[in-house]
C-alpha cells in the first residue's frame, strides 16, 4: 500500500467531523459499505454504494452542526494494514431540539487502493435518541402521561 490506511480514515473523520461532504466522497470507493449496527429506528443499518452512502451524509447539515471529532485513536489491525479501529468522539448539537449530541465511537475500516471500501460504526444509539427529542425510560420508572 502506498497511503497509510489510517491518513485515509483520518480524512473520513476530518471530513464527517466538519460535515465537509466534498471531501468526504473522495474518501470512499465507488463500492463502499457502511454498516450502522446499533443504528435507531429511522436510520439504516447498512447503506451501498458510493452514491447512497454519500447521500445518507448530504441529509446531515439539516439535521447537525458539525460533529467536532476529536480524541482519535487509531489503530492498524496487527497483520492486515487495510483494515483501522477508530476510536473518537463527537461534540454537536442537534438542529430541531437545541440539544447537546456527544458521543464515543468505536469503527472498523476497510481501506483499500488509498479508498474507504467498508467501515461499520458503533456509537450509544441512545446519545443519539435523546439528542433527538426521544425519551429511553427504564425498567421500573414510570412512562409519562
Amino acid at each position: 500500500m502506498t497511503t497509510d490506511s489510517r491518513d485515509v480514515v483520518r480524512r473520513y473523520l476530518d471530513a464527517v467531523g466538519a460535515l465537509d461532504l466534498a471531501a468526504l466522497a473522495t474518501t470512499f470507493a465507488d463500492d463502499v459499505v457502511m454498516d450502522l449496527p446499533y443504528a435507531p429506528p429511522g436510520f439504516p443499518r447498512r447503506v451501498e454504494g458510493k452514491a447512497d452512502v454519500t447521500g445518507f451524509f448530504d441529509g446531515m447539515p439539516a439535521m447537525i452542526t458539525p460533529l467536532n471529532f476529536h480524541d482519535y485513536r487509531l489503530d492498524l489491525v496487527e497483520g492486515d494494514p487495510a483494515s483501522v479501529i477508530a476510536h473518537y468522539a463527537s461534540d454537536a448539537r442537534i438542529l430541531a431540539t437545541d440539544r447537546p449530541y456527544r458521543n464515543h465511537y468505536v469503527s472498523r475500516f476497510r481501506v483499500e487502493h488509498g479508498a474507504i471500501t467498508w467501515f461499520a460504526e458503533y456509537f450509544d444509539p441512545l446519545v443519539l435518541v435523546e439528542a433527538l427529542g426521544g425519551r429511553v425510560i427504564a425498567p421500573g420508572e414510570e412512562v409519562p402521561a
